[in-house]
């Protein structure tokens, strides 16, 4: 029984093990060697998130915790009945700006309709679709939709995502960044994420905020301009990490 609960406590703290330790920046051979970058399908939730944390949920217990997980659930399928092609708009948006931002800043994008991972194994059974593509650039979106940290807090929109970029021939990763785009930071568990870090990019405007669950809802139509603004911002933010600079690479403090 004891090494039973022994394995189990050790498979829970490998997998709350952060993957994603720190920023990595392009150094200048990788800004010479990349010419082309593949896009694949941006992985993500199929809902947008609605969610509000309870600090007391955490003390009562499991069955409060379920219950919570009930309530949340209930109300992003009350938000997408309101806003049903919200989702898939912003990701076009996203995908729209990352490629306009890499191509004016040189590079060739290829549009790859497939997974991150069909990419990878493509390239090795020489799919065309892949063929050229000197890196892919992966994008797993953690959290995206309206978080408020607690029943005292407003609703603001946001998104958690994870960037890499990685060579398509020896798959080393090129270049790595963990996102919080308009999210309060004292709010989001890094850990939840299975990251340690984030670089905070502060964009919600107040006009965005809404005290309570039933204001947003009441505004659904409205509020669907915040996330559309923090998917323009979050495709800037990961496209202009990548720039290419002569002068070496230099991490904008945000």
């Amino acid at each position: 029984m004891i090494m039973r609960l022994a394995a189990g406590l050790l498979l829970m703290m490998q997998g709350a093990c952060a993957t994603h330790t720190s920023h990595l920046t392009m150094d200048r051979n990788t800004q010479k060697s990349v010419r082309v970058i593949g896009l694949p399908q941006i992985q993500v939730n199929k809902q947008i998130d609605i969610r509000q944390e309870n600090p007391v949920y955490a003390i009562i217990g499991i069955s409060a915790k379920m219950v919570q997980q009930l309530a949340r659930q209930a109300k992003r399928i009350q938000y997408q009945d309101e806003n049903p092609a919200l989702l898939q708009q912003c990701l076009n948006q996203m995908r729209a700006g990352i490629k306009q931002r890499l191509r004016k800043q040189g590079y060739i994008v290829k549009d790859l309709d497939m997974t991150y991972w069909q990419a990878l194994s493509g390239y090795r059974k020489n799919d065309k679709r892949v063929e050229g593509v000197d890196a892919l650039l992966r994008i797993d979106i953690k959290q995206f939709g309206y978080f408020s940290g607690s029943p005292f807090k407003p609703y603001r929109p946001g998104m958690v995502m994870v960037a890499d970029l990685v060579s398509t021939d020896d798959r080393k990763t090129l270049a790595s960044n963990v996102y919080n785009v308009g999210f309060d930071r004292e709010d989001v568990s890094l850990l939840s994420f299975r990251v340690d870090y984030a670089t905070s990019v502060y964009v919600a405007d107040d006009q965005y905020f809404y005290k309570n669950f039933d204001t947003l809802l009441s505004k659904a139509k409205q509020s669907a301009g915040g996330l559309k603004f923090v998917a323009r911002v979050a495709a800037e933010s990961v496209a202009g990490d990548l720039k290419k600079r002569d002068n070496g690479y230099l991490m904008v403090k945000r």
